[in-house]
């Protein structure tokens, strides 16, 4: 726990919300998951390569009971939800209100003076609190609606305005992906590591797809075509943390989307980082978690990534579309 830092009597977690059966392991964690018993060591984004001060373990080992906690609950709900629809092609279940409920309760016991940052209703105002909390309670609700066995929690910290602790957790599987600044990245506790593969031709793509993307149909086509050329093809799971997680225990080498929220990713950041991953914008810029893209890497492949999106693409690869 890091130091000064007192709890606040009757106070509340405030969030805040913009407008807006994996039956075995291995399939989890892709192909060469024996990546992941590789000695953990500090991350090589450059973005990181700072001096830690501060201890976020303790911040970790909260999200990943919590995490668990809202899986178990997750669990009691799939296969028995009906989805309603909270914009065209974006479902929403009584699952994710009750996990993100869950969530907000558990961390408002823990850490009072947080805020919380979340995909689901809620509201709040006061966003200049040193610490926040990012959660997707249910990442891939398209695929939980669908009984589709690719839907995880995402629980992420973010403290003066840098990514500290992740959590993703797999309830079907029950894999815990989890790190935090300074501290490696784990699986079920044991650390894992990024692919070492240094070649974009040997390396399998993971990509995280808008539901609806024919505003912007030309442009997605471009990079899906490229990066199914001359490499290991591209996977589209439904859930953009879940990539992440994998990416960073060695299942894939390279992850990218246009169409990113911050609970998207928050976590899954922490995890490619501290695995000895690379996180950019396209261009190789550093990332922004506000902003709209991202491509995360084994850190190997990173800047054969970053060319073949320019090749693929001569456009604007910034133009935001509205949430």
């Amino acid at each position: 726990m890091a130091k000064n830092q007192e709890p606040m009597a009757n106070d509340e977690l405030i969030t805040a919300t913009p407008t807006s059966v994996i039956g075995h392991r291995s399939l989890v964690l892709g192909h060469r998951s024996l990546a992941i018993g590789h000695p953990p060591s500090l991350p090589i984004d450059p973005i990181e390569e700072v001096n830690v001060t501060e201890d976020y373990r303790e911040y970790q080992r909260v999200a990943e009971r919590i995490a668990e906690e809202a899986g178990a609950l997750l669990l009691s709900f799939y296969g028995q939800v009906e989805a309603r629809e909270k914009g065209p092609a974006d479902l929403v279940t009584e699952a994710d209100f009750a996990s993100q409920e869950l969530i907000k309760k558990r961390l408002s016991e823990s850490f009072p003076e947080h805020t919380l940052l979340a995909e689901e209703e809620g509201a709040g105002t006061e966003y200049d609190r040193p610490w926040r909390w990012i959660v997707d309670p249910l990442d891939g609700t398209m695929n939980f609606a669908h009984t589709f066995p690719l839907w995880v929690v995402s629980i992420g910290l973010e403290h003066e305005g840098r990514l500290v602790a992740g959590v993703v957790y797999h309830p079907l599987s029950r894999a815990t992906y989890s790190a935090s600044l300074g501290a490696g990245a784990t699986l079920d506790g044991k650390p894992m590591r990024v692919s070492k593969v240094d070649r974009l031709e040997a390396s399998l793509i993971s990509t995280g797809l808008p539901t609806d993307f024919s505003a912007d149909g030309e442009r997605q086509m471009a990079y899906m075509k490229r990066f199914s050329t001359k490499t290991h093809s591209v996977r589209r799971t439904g859930s953009s943390a879940l990539n992440l997680a994998i990416l960073a225990a060695g299942g894939c080498e390279v992850c990218y989307a246009t169409q990113m929220h911050p609970w998207d990713a928050a976590a899954g950041v922490v995890l490619v980082r501290e695995a000895g991953g690379h996180v950019s914008r396209f261009s190789g810029s550093p990332y922004d978690l506000y902003g709209r893209e991202i491509l995360a890497s084994n850190g190997k492949v990173h800047q054969q990534a970053v060319e073949a999106l320019a090749e693929a693409w001569h456009g604007d690869s910034t133009s935001e579309i509205p949430w």
